[in-house]
């Protein structure tokens, strides 16, 4: 029975192995929003992601990502600082945002262009200890061995304790934008 176990363990596949290698110095992370009757925008430098996702069978595949909220930056220090305060991403205690698909599916009707194909991938998200529900949706674009995601995640920043009563001016919606390059793994 040992032998049996362990010849089934040796024989699984990794729990985290990448069908795709991301690129990170050619993806970026970056979001925008909307405080004080303006636009916000910036960008998240420290992510990684773990890819596994043929095209053609969506259904098996799984998206699991990871952003050091520490690397999040609005630009100023005048939206910098909230969003690193204990009332914004409180790094110190909740150093990292995750995602963590548990289905992803075609979808049919979108604005790709051919050969770009466009998919979802519900998953859950957590956020300085929150989980939720999130979708995240996505074009993917395959050119041999090289494959180019363009995505969009809404955070809704109250599902997840984001923000103190001087927040008021903040909208509650922020748009996460996914630009992934990745390589075929071997």
């Amino acid at each position: 029975m040992f032998k049996t176990a362990l010849i089934a363990l040796l024989a699984a596949p990794a729990a985290w192995a990448s069908d795709w290698v991301v690129d990170t110095d050619a993806s970026t992370m970056t979001f925008e929003t909307e405080a004080f009757g303006g636009p916000v925008s910036g960008e998240i430098t420290d992510f990684e992601a773990d890819i596994r996702l043929d095209p053609d069978a969506p259904g098996d595949g799984r998206i699991e990502a990871r952003a050091g909220v520490a690397s999040v930056d609005a630009g100023s220090s005048e939206f910098n600082d909230p969003l690193q305060s204990r009332a914004g991403f409180n790094p110190e205690a909740h150093p990292d945002a995750r995602f963590v698909s548990t289905a992803i599916s075609e979808v049919m009707d979108c604005e790709a262009e051919p050969p770009a194909r466009c998919f979802s991938a519900d998953g859950e998200l957590t956020i300085r200890g929150e989980t939720r529900p999130a979708t995240l949706d996505f074009r993917l674009a395959i050119d041999g061995a090289r494959a180019t995601a363009d995505g969009q995640l809404v955070v809704h920043r109250d599902d997840f304790g984001i923000g103190g009563s001087a927040w008021g001016d903040a909208a509650v919606d922020v748009t996460v934008n996914i630009h992934i390059e990745a390589t075929e793994a071997p």
